[in-house]
């Protein structure tokens, strides 16, 4: 398996508040997670940050998985762990009020292969030239698709398509989406800052390229978002089994 990972602030942001990890753990279990920062100049980046170094400490020490069970309960109970710590931290101080983060991964393992999905950060599946959506935003935009009430053309351009109906650490009790996935020839875990901007045309087009290797494929994803003007932090992870 490969995999290659790219973050950048892009060109309005002051500072990145996206974070994210891939990392195996003792028994060869892979896990890329995706957070991103929410709460604007409330430490945003505190909460992704803390998020991933969570998950990077408890998946780094965990297993081995016997069975999709396990992993289904690892996911769960880490979730709610993270989301705790997160609200307890936003409570604690007036610098931290408000803060959360998105937070969307994948694991890949013997016990088969998993998305956990929380906010409007993606999982994204790649196979026979189609691209697969493997998460559901948590947005008021997508709830607004799902309902009729407005198109994808005008969801694109939606003055409140950055509202959040879930994220980590914003309310004490929350879920998180947990999935089981099937095998496919790429995965990608991506921050809006990609998404949002560039379309799934767009990254289909890119991720199909026979021509590129996955660290070609991540830059060119990453100019993608660029040159359509770079509005957000963006994080770009891609996995090829």
């Amino acid at each position: 398996m490969e995999f290659f990972s790219l973050t950048d602030v892009g060109l309005v942001r002051d500072k990145n508040q996206d974070s994210y990890m891939t990392v195996y753990n003792a028994y060869g279990d892979f896990m890329a997670i995706v957070c991103d920062g929410v709460g604007g100049n409330r430490a945003g980046e505190v909460a992704s940050g803390e998020s991933i170094k969570y998950f990077l400490d408890q998946f780094s020490q965990s297993g081995p998985f016997d069975n999709e069970k396990d992993v289904v309960n690892f996911l769960y109970h880490s979730f709610k762990a993270v989301n705790r710590h997160i609200f307890k931290l936003a409570s604690s101080s007036t610098l931290y009020r408000g803060m959360g983060t998105t937070l969307s991964g994948i694991f890949i393992g013997q016990a088969g292969i998993f998305t956990i999905n929380i906010g409007d950060s993606r999982v994204y599946g790649f196979k026979d030239q189609r691209i697969f959506r493997l998460t559901e935003d948590h947005s008021l935009v997508n709830e607004l698709l799902k309902s009729g009430q407005i198109t994808y053309e005008e969801s694109l351009n939606h003055p409140k398509r950055h509202y959040l109906m879930k994220a980590v650490g914003i309310w004490e009790d929350v879920s998180a989406d947990i999935a089981k996935v099937p095998p496919m020839t790429y995965y990608l875990v991506s921050s809006d800052g990609l998404h949002a901007y560039v379309s799934d045309e767009e990254i289909n087009a890119i991720m199909i390229d026979e021509d590129l290797n996955i660290l070609q494929k991540t830059k060119h994803l990453m100019q993608a978002a660029l040159l359509k003007g770079g509005k957000d932090n963006i994080t770009i992870v891609i996995i090829k089994r």
